[in-house]
């Protein structure tokens, strides 16, 4: 099966232009792994962003169906630098109708604790068919090895739920409901991990690991 692409716009994480704060080498793991392919770009500025935005979305990268926005974030809002944030509504005016199908995660700070409202009109504008991230503040390491397992799943999940699935999994169950994860569907239907997952019982895994 191909791999997966995933198209990442990163924003500048900090003022110091020594720090080295990255989600490449996340991406870069996965890509060495065989999980996935990957696009990268960074972005400082609304016109930056949405430049590579208005490239992804051309026909000739519709294999990279999933969207990743690595960026400081505030509900409702992508926050590139420490003075220069777009909103939502404006990324989704960008994207019209010319995202149907794709799967887009914000891995940014608190964007999903926007209201039910917003999101859904945002799926709704865009035809994306899931958009999926945070409702609070996450930590760069805890959050960095959630995407080692969420972007592989996304990006070559073949079932549409197949993100609520895994990370609704008694073993990343846990941390999802921590970084308060949550998924919202085209059809309006959302999703949040439960934090005490129900744990498959020994006959039921005995039953899920026969050969079918």
């Amino acid at each position: 099966m191909a791999r997966g692409g995933v198209f990442c716009v990163e924003g500048q994480w900090h003022r110091d232009l020594n720090e080295r704060g990255s989600v490449l080498p996340t991406l870069e793991l996965l890509e060495r792994l065989g999980k996935i392919r990957f696009i990268h770009k960074d972005a400082a500025t609304r016109d930056e962003l949405f430049y590579f935005l208005d490239r992804w979305l051309l026909k000739q990268y519709a294999d990279h169906r999933v969207g990743f926005f690595a960026m400081h974030g505030e509900p409702s809002r992508l926050c590139l630098t420490d003075w220069q944030s777009v909103e939502l509504n404006e990324v989704a005016e960008l994207m019209a109708g010319r995202a149907e199908g794709r799967r887009l995660y914000f891995g940014s700070c608190s964007v999903l604790r926007a209201s039910d409202a917003v999101l859904r009109e945002f799926l709704e504008v865009t035809g994306a068919a899931l958009i999926c991230g945070f409702t609070r503040e996450v930590d760069w390491v805890e959050s960095a090895a959630f995407e080692t397992v969420l972007l592989d799943v996304l990006t070559n999940g073949q079932r549409h739920n197949a993100a609520e699935l895994r990370m609704g999994s008694a073993h990343w169950a846990p941390l999802a409901s921590y970084l308060g994860f949550r998924v919202i569907y085209a059809n309006g239907r959302a999703w949040r991990p439960s934090s005490r997952p129900r744990v498959p019982t020994q006959a039921e895994r005995h039953a899920a690991a026969r050969p079918r």
